[in-house]
């Protein structure tokens, strides 16, 4: 292998091992969205942002490749391995995207009944029928 070919094969496994690290951040958010790990979530992002910019910084020293590169079979797997984790990286990156969604959805539910702000649901009587208003209906929430 040339010695440019060898420079892209070691700038690949620095992105690899870098695009690793933001999997790992990814990882251990989900854990801590999971859980319901306040500080964890506040440390793990801390971690993803650090491990992204790393990613950006060593995807930028990336040398130009050519089509001699796209042929070496050591490069190609190499790149196929990156767009597998970057994959990934997406996929857990989504499910966090909707993780946090969900928490958010159910602390501003809890926000609404503590401030009393909640939606002015009706209870329903035993058979089944909305209560007439001032006998005895009471707003859920204050139930």
């Amino acid at each position: 292998m040339s010695n440019f070919g060898s420079e892209i094969l070691d700038a690949l496994q620095r992105e690899q091992s870098s695009l690793e690290s933001v999997h790992l951040a990814l990882s251990e958010e989900s854990s801590a969205l999971s859980n319901g790990d306040a500080a964890g979530i506040e440390r793990s992002i801390k971690n993803k942002e650090a491990a992204l910019a790393n990613h950006q910084l060593v995807m930028g020293q990336r040398p130009s490749a050519n089509a001699d590169h796209a042929a070496n079979p050591d490069i190609a797997a190499l790149q196929e391995r990156l767009a597998a984790l970057a994959n990934k990286c997406r996929e857990l990156n989504q499910q966090n995207g909707i993780l946090i969604s969900k928490l958010s959805d159910r602390t501003r539910a809890a926000l609404n009944v503590l401030q009393g702000t909640e939606d002015m649901t009706v209870l329903y009587s035993a058979s089944g029928v909305e209560g007439a208003a001032g006998k005895g209906s009471r707003v859920l929430g204050k139930a």
